[in-house]
């Protein structure tokens, strides 16, 4: 793995809803890397506060399960910030933790979202079969790119 210097990587989700702890494990994966683990961040959701931590990184990256069909089963897309950004008590979407980093700290971190596809979101601490082959191949890529 490149060094990745100024880098956050935030894992979103919960483990104890089978494949939405995708973004936890992902993070997971890294430390058994040897990721320095100070530069992982374990969150439930985005909140609006999010946006002062990662002002204070050069590169961040987003990691989340998808309910949705990805032809490799994971994809890794950058970012660029949201043209608007709406509030509500639930979670920020990524893109508009980026528009208000740029807002409030004129800060514009280079950020990707890597989205891992999941099949399971019953009450069980365990990964579905399909979707730990997906995680295993969204490492895989994001050792060998980054």
């Amino acid at each position: 793995m490149k060094k990745l210097d100024n880098t956050l990587i935030i894992g979103i989700g919960n483990n104890t809803r089978q494949d939405d702890g995708l973004g936890w494990c992902f993070l997971d994966a890294l430390v058994k890397n040897g990721f320095n683990e100070e530069k992982l961040l374990y969150k439930y959701q985005l909140m609006v506060e999010d946006t002062d931590l990662i002002a204070k990184y050069k590169t961040v990256f987003f990691v989340d399960a998808n309910k949705t069909a990805l032809n490799e089963g994971f994809l890794i897309e950058k970012l660029t910030p949201s043209k608007k950004v709406s509030f509500s008590t639930h979670a920020v979407p990524p893109n508009q933790i980026l528009n208000l980093c740029e807002t409030i700290y004129h800060k514009k971190p280079t950020a990707y979202l890597i989205k891992i596809e999941g099949y399971e979101w019953d009450f069980k601490i365990e990964l579905s079969k399909k979707a730990s082959e997906n995680l295993k191949n969204a490492i895989k890529a994001f050792i060998k790119e980054f």
